[in-house]
């Protein structure tokens, strides 16, 4: 039986790449923060929906003030990434150079896993950053 978080984890890739492609389609011809108010405004009510699913259908709700405040932070992480991707896309940022931001939020991650969290760290994974930023920084030389 395949792995549900790995399914998840490809599913959380489809959604960032329609969020890419709709962004920079929408980033030319609107404010960047209306923008972002629009995109934070209809995910809250889709999860809204999916709560409310959830919870008619018998399961609990897990609330602990320690992850709402963990999930604060993550709501003002994603208005910066919702404000700064549009500003980028407006400025003229191409959807195929959005692996820029893709590069370095996977090689922070890496970082804070190894760093922060004791998540084990190998060669190969120290490999796998210097690449990303190898590409990442060949993007930038083709001019993004």
């Amino acid at each position: 039986m395949p792995d549900p978080a790995f399914g998840f984890a490809v599913l959380v890739g489809v959604s960032a790449a329609t969020y890419s492609t709709f962004l920079k389609l929408g980033a030319g011809a609107i404010n960047p923060a209306l923008g972002a108010v629009i995109v934070t405004g209809a995910a809250g009510v889709v999860n809204l929906v999916v709560l409310l699913g959830m919870r008619a259908q018998g399961q609990p709700i897990l609330f602990t003030p320690r992850a709402a405040a963990f999930m604060v932070v993550c709501g003002i992480a994603a208005a910066g990434i919702d404000l700064f991707g549009l500003l980028a896309y407006g400025q003229g940022l191409k959807l195929s150079s959005s692996l820029v931001m893709t590069g370095v939020s996977v090689s922070l991650i890496l970082l804070v896993g190894f760093l922060a969290l004791g998540e084990p760290f190998t060669w190969t994974r120290l490999v796998a950053i210097a690449l990303i930023a190898a590409g990442v920084l060949l993007l930038h030389a083709q001019g993004i």
